[in-house]
């Protein structure tokens, strides 16, 4: 299984009543995890998999669109006899 880092743009919404020089339109989101799914359009990433219903819990769709930076690992095993 693969784990995921991405750092994505997201919108925002601010209460108002607000002056111009108060605008955050853009917000810059980190999230990691489990990488459940790749396609060309998301990234898709889950905290949880459970292996005996295989079902992922807490699940993030990011658009590509909105990706600054991404890395995908894979981890290794670790190996027996310390």
């Amino acid at each position: 299984m693969k784990l995921a880092y991405v750092e994505w743009l997201d919108a925002s919404y601010q209460e108002g009543p607000l002056g111009e020089d108060d605008f955050e339109p853009r917000v810059v989101l980190v999230s990691a995890g489990l990488l459940a799914r790749e396609d060309d359009e998301t990234i898709t990433v889950a905290s949880d998999y459970d292996v005996r219903a295989g079902e992922w819990r807490h699940v993030s769709h990011i658009p590509k669109v909105n990706v600054i930076r991404k890395k995908i690992l894979e981890p290794t095993r670790a190996r027996s006899g310390r």
